[in-house]
C-alpha cells in the first residue's frame, strides 16, 4: 500500500521539477530579452544623435546649393546684360 503514494509523490516531485525548469528557462529568456532591449535603446540613441548632426549636415548643403544656384543666376543675369550692351554698342564702364 505504500507503493501507490510513493509514486504519487514522486510524480508530484516530478512536475515540481518540470515547473522549475520551465521557470528557469522563461526567466533566461526574459534576460536574453531584457539584454536585446538595452542593445537597441543604445542603438536608438545613437541614431538620434546622428539625427541631429544629419540635419545639420543637410542644412549645411542646402544653403550651398541655393547659393550656386543664386550666384549661377546672378552669372547668367550679368552675362546677358553684356551681350545686350555689346550688341547696342552702349557698354559703359563702370568707374
Amino acid at each position: 500500500m505504500a507503493l501507490p503514494g510513493v509514486s504519487g509523490v514522486l510524480g508530484f516531485i516530478r512536475h515540481v521539477d518540470r515547473f522549475l525548469d520551465s521557470v528557469e528557462k522563461t526567466q533566461t529568456g526574459l534576460e536574453k530579452l531584457a539584454e536585446r532591449v538595452r542593445v537597441l535603446e543604445d542603438r536608438l540613441t545613437v541614431l538620434e544623435a546622428n539625427q541631429r548632426e544629419l540635419v545639420t549636415e543637410a542644412r549645411a548643403a542646402a544653403a550651398v546649393a541655393a547659393s550656386g544656384a543664386v550666384m549661377q543666376h546672378l552669372v547668367d543675369m550679368a552675362r546677358r546684360i553684356g551681350a545686350l550692351e555689346a550688341g547696342n554698342g552702349h557698354q559703359k564702364r563702370l568707374k
